[in-house]
């Protein structure tokens, strides 16, 4: 894929923030970012062509859409009100935490040393999810681990101190298992993403299980090749085909946004993004293994995966990742060190 203009990406950027004042919060409307054009008509192939995109849940084509329009125009997406070609996508894009009542697969099981793509969950919620990786405190550089919000904390009432059990509560983790504790969350500044302080029970290792080691963070940009290691899917590659954008989700019982969102896609047809259980996994570049994205969502039809830039994510919580090639021992926290039986 050839490299966007800047120009004419700052261009389609200004038109993503029109598209997302008049429409993120259509009812019909799962994402808005800024992308490659996909052709129907070719079987959903990538164009060159750059479009502001406008992801919905369902896509009325043909007499259907005349219907549609005449019984719902306020749910229209009228594309002249937006100064920059649009495409209309038809994706739905869920958030990855996920229980199956089946045999934990290897990825559910205890890891005594922990790293990136294992089993986690808070005490909370009966589920799993991903332990995306190892991030320092940038103040005092205690040592955490770096996932989404809605699987180390998962509720506007889940207090700083909240367990965080590997493996997850749904691969059978309990209290004995307590690695870490909820130290804060980026949900307030529109990020999916939280750190949680770890406990010193067990070492740390700057590692993505069958990946490799993370070497630092970059941004991710339209094109690149990436891979993640996820307790779902396991080891995943794609494309990012779309940045930028934002996502609608309702928090506390109002409407906010996810914002510096990417979208994945699969390398081949029959290649898979992600799956349930994925959420909080990190995408790194595929030939560097810099962390690009915290994975939050996706989808089956099409195969896709939406993630969260990592450079903005990384300062939201006031974290880096830790790049140290070595299994990591962390010094126990007085009094936070959970009781053995």
């Amino acid at each position: 894929m050839q490299a966007v203009e800047p120009r004419l990406f700052r261009k389609a950027c200004q038109a993503r923030d029109l598209a997302a004042a008049f429409y993120l919060f259509n009812p019909r409307v799962t994402l808005i970012d800024v992308g490659w054009r996909i052709e129907e008509s070719q079987g959903g192939q990538i164009s060159q062509d750059l479009a502001v995109r406008v992801h919905v849940h369902r896509k009325p084509r043909g007499p259907v859409l005349e219907a549609f329009a005449e019984r719902h125009p306020g749910l229209m997406i009228d594309k002249n009100r937006i100064a920059f070609p649009v495409d209309i996508v038809e994706a739905s894009y869920p958030l990855q935490w996920y229980w199956d009542p089946v045999q934990p697969p290897p990825r559910g099981r205890i890891f005594t040393v922990l790293q990136g793509g294992i089993s986690i969950s808070n005490e909370w919620l009966y589920n799993y999810g991903t332990l995306g990786g190892l991030v320092e405190d940038r103040e005092t550089g205690e040592k955490m681990i770096l996932g989404n919000w809605h699987v180390l904390a998962g509720s506007a009432y889940a207090p700083r101190g909240l367990g965080i059990y590997q493996p997850g509560r749904a691969d059978g983790g309990s209290f004995q298992h307590t690695i870490a504790y909820l130290e804060r969350h980026a949900m307030n500044q529109g990020l999916d993403a939280a750190v949680a302080k770890l406990t010193g029970a067990r070492s740390t290792i700057n590692n993505q299980l069958d990946v490799g080691r993370v070497s630092g963070e970059t941004l991710p940009t339209l094109g690149m090749k990436v891979v993640k290691s996820g307790r779902g899917s396991s080891v995943t590659r794609g494309m990012i085909d779309g940045v930028e954008g934002e996502y609608p989700i309702r928090y506390g019982g109002l409407p906010r946004k996810i914002k510096h969102v990417h979208r994945v896609v699969p390398l081949t047809s029959t290649d898979e993004a992600s799956r349930g259980g994925d959420s909080g996994s990190w995408w790194l570049e595929q030939d560097t293994k810099k962390a690009v994205a915290l994975h939050f969502a996706g989808f089956d039809s099409p195969e896709t995966a939406l993630a969260m830039a990592m450079p903005p994510v990384l300062d939201a919580l006031n974290v880096n990742i830790v790049t140290e090639v070595e299994p990591v021992g962390v010094t126990p926290v007085p009094g936070m060190e959970p009781i053995r039986i």
